[in-house]
């Protein structure tokens, strides 16, 4: 099976490594001073037990040699994903299958062909503004990814995994099933799952960024000292829940509970960075992702979602001073 993996980042690095150690190559897309770092010094990748190990996958900026994959892997930040086209339109043959592993609400969420009505009359503009990846990628060829993986960037050829190997996968839009997706990622060393709704686990995964990287924006606050303030728990409560009933409103509820997702922050590197810190750095947050898409699925649905919109006015009103 000839597998590429687009994205040398914290996701995409360790999928291509374990891949690799495993006995499975896969091609690993990068470029820049990425690519010539990989080239040099191979990827290392620190497990939880603190013992490097060093691989050294093919990698390439040039996709066009490698030619039609079976799978491709895209494990881009959300606000990236166009900027990549170029890269993965000439990995895609008449049977590949795209995995996207990517924070937030998806682009080809709105594929679901049995939601009908508004959510699938568009692209989410949130995310797919010019509607580029909705064109681009026939969401029947998509196998959704959710990863549950706790894992650092700390130079372009250095991870540090903290742990987590959790990787859900499903189709999008009535497709193949995953399961055979799911027995290369497992011989890989990932808890891979091919699970039969795979926005439920989108909603799921999305929970704590959302709650947490809110209430960090409006408070100035890490995921951290937002789970050990009491008092913010009941707005904290509120958020989660509207997220919960959202998710079920619109036919993927998630299984979750607001205190799993009030005691996830307890334990470092369970959440991911937070959205103001990303901002405050300078960084492209995936705001649009993990914020902006949730609230346009619930405009559409005709879902009004007070305790959040309350935050995001203060968050507002207090940027503009």
């Amino acid at each position: 099976m000839k597998v590429a993996v687009i994205g040398a980042g914290a996701v995409g690095g360790l999928i291509a490594a374990r891949l690799t150690a495993a006995g499975l190559p896969a091609s690993l897309v990068a470029r820049r001073r990425t690519l010539d770092t990989l080239r040099r010094d191979g990827l290392t990748v620190e497990g939880p037990s603190g013992r490097p190990v060093t691989v050294r996958p093919q990698v390439t900026d040039d996709t066009l040699a490698l030619g039609p994959q079976d799978v491709v892997v895209l494990a881009v930040p959300s606000p990236l994903l166009t900027d990549v086209l170029d890269l993965l339109l000439p990995l895609l043959g008449p049977k590949t299958r795209l995995v996207p592993v990517v924070g937030g609400i998806p682009w080809w969420y709105p594929a679901d062909e049995s939601t009908g009505g508004p959510l699938a009359a568009a692209p989410l503009a949130a995310v797919d503004p010019k509607g580029l990846l909705s064109d681009a990628i026939p969401a029947d060829r998509i196998v959704g990814a959710v990863a549950r993986v706790a894992v650092e960037r700390r130079s372009p050829g250095y991870l540090r995994h903290l742990g987590g190997l959790r990787l859900a996968l499903g189709p999008v839009a009535g497709g193949e099933g995953a399961r055979d997706l799911a027995a290369l990622f497992g011989a890989g060393g990932f808890n891979a799952l091919a699970v039969p709704d795979i926005r439920a686990e989108v909603w799921t995964a999305l929970l704590a960024p959302f709650a947490f990287g809110l209430l960090g924006l409006a408070t100035g606050k890490t995921a951290q000292e937002i789970a050990h303030d009491d008092a913010l728990q009941p707005t904290f409560a509120a958020v989660v829940e509207e997220l919960l009933g959202l998710s079920a409103a619109l036919g993927h509820p998630a299984a979750a509970k607001v205190e799993d997702v009030w005691t996830m922050a307890q334990h470092p590197g369970r959440i991911r960075p937070a959205l103001r810190a990303d901002v405050a750095a300078g960084r492209r947050a995936e705001i649009e992702a993990v914020l902006d898409a949730p609230l346009e699925l619930a405009e559409r649905a005709g879902l009004s979602l007070p305790a959040v919109t309350g935050l995001l006015t203060a968050v507002r009103t207090e940027s503009q001073q």
